[in-house]
């Protein structure tokens, strides 16, 4: 159940998903409503004193300490910050705070190496068990694309494909058409398309550094955990891809990466994260029992789209203290105090007169 990488497959999806969410939402008047606040089932904020220019940003309260501010997303947004994403992960990875998170993705990787093949072996028995988890992907064709899963397994393996964050892309898109431009929704649109495109580069090179050997490749040649074969001839990537593109994992990545983006735009909404990480765990043993990847290929690609998810998401956004634009006022202490001066036979007094 090996993955290729077919460009027009993908410019042709990227299309569709973008064509269809913009011929089914009346496109809105720029200058309407733009200084409105986004206001995701919480109250209107009342008083923003310190911050300017509310034609060109939108407010949302959805996370309990921050007001998140947004700027209409360009849509070259999504492709001319892709150099800036990589050289934040290169440099993440080697910052000093960040050697732990290093050695923690290091370390699982290198002790999960040496029983990759008994659990392939374990997955794929319960895998067979359960019905065909332990076959092929199969595909029916839509408007010539082979996007249509004809099982469940295969429908999970595609959650971690490109498409998917592409259709999430044009729905995201969508919301923020239909909802006067939400510019939170917008962004998380352009946001997914990034990661896609950071995401696929920074997986691709490490893949072909390692050059290690997929579990379909590797037990047709009998080379229990696959063969390493590191920095392989371009020519020899291309014409024997599952040969030598098993680490890292780039649905893995790809899928986490996308979950990121959305559930760091989206804080308030709080089933995303566990409901997107069972989706990954089941996605990661669907892999390993199909004989796509091996455990030891995981630990690697949640660290990238982890690391670049959180960086695409939080560069759009502008976080801002509620206490310092006066979303906190003072609690009210439940009673008037007032001072009065007075005098008495030429003597001056001094009063107070408390009101509850």
């Amino acid at each position: 159940m090996s993955l290729t990488f077919k460009p027009k497959t993908f410019i042709i999806t990227l299309f569709l998903s973008l064509l269809f969410c913009k011929t089914a939402v009346a496109q809105k008047a720029e200058n309407e409503n733009n200084d409105s606040i986004n206001k995701p089932k919480e109250t209107a904020l009342l008083q923003i004193d310190s911050i300017s220019n509310r034609s060109s940003k939108q407010y949302t309260t959805c996370d309990s300490d921050y007001i998140y501010q947004y700027t209409k997303p360009e849509f070259w947004d999504m492709f001319r910050y892709i150099p800036n994403d990589l050289y934040k992960f290169g440099l993440f990875t080697i910052q000093k705070e960040n050697l732990k998170w290093d050695a923690l993705v290091l370390g699982t990787t290198l002790a999960a190496i040496p029983y990759d093949q008994k659990i392939l072996d374990d997955f794929g028995k319960i895998g067979n068990k359960m019905g065909g988890w332990d076959k092929d992907s199969k595909y029916k064709s839509f408007l010539g694309l082979t996007i249509i899963p004809q099982n469940i397994p295969s429908a999970v393996y595609y959650m971690g494909n490109g498409g998917t964050t592409l259709i999430l892309s044009g729905i995201f898109y969508g919301i923020g058409k239909l909802s006067n431009n939400d510019y939170r929704a917008l962004n998380t649109s352009s946001e997914l398309v990034e990661c896609l495109f950071s995401v696929g580069l920074t997986t691709q090179t490490i893949k072909r550094i390692t050059g290690r050997q997929s579990p379909v490749r590797a037990i047709a040649d009998g080379n229990d955990g696959g063969a390493w074969n590191p920095f392989p001839s371009f020519s020899a990537y291309q014409s024997n891809t599952p040969n030598y593109d098993a680490m890292p994992s780039g649905h893995i990545a790809t899928f986490m990466a996308s979950l990121t983006v959305i559930a760091t735009n989206y804080p308030e909404i709080k089933w995303i994260k566990p409901v997107g990480y069972s989706m990954m765990g089941v996605l990661a043993f669907n892999m390993v029992s199909g004989k796509v990847h091996w455990t030891s290929d995981y630990p690697i690609g949640i660290f990238i789209g982890y690391v670049i998810g959180k960086e695409i998401a939080n560069r759009r956004i502008t976080k801002i203290p509620k206490q310092t634009i006066g979303m906190l006022p003072p609690k009210p202490k439940g009673y008037k105090l007032n001072y009065t001066f007075n005098t008495f036979n030429t003597t001056p007094v001094m009063g107070a007169v408390v009101t509850f």
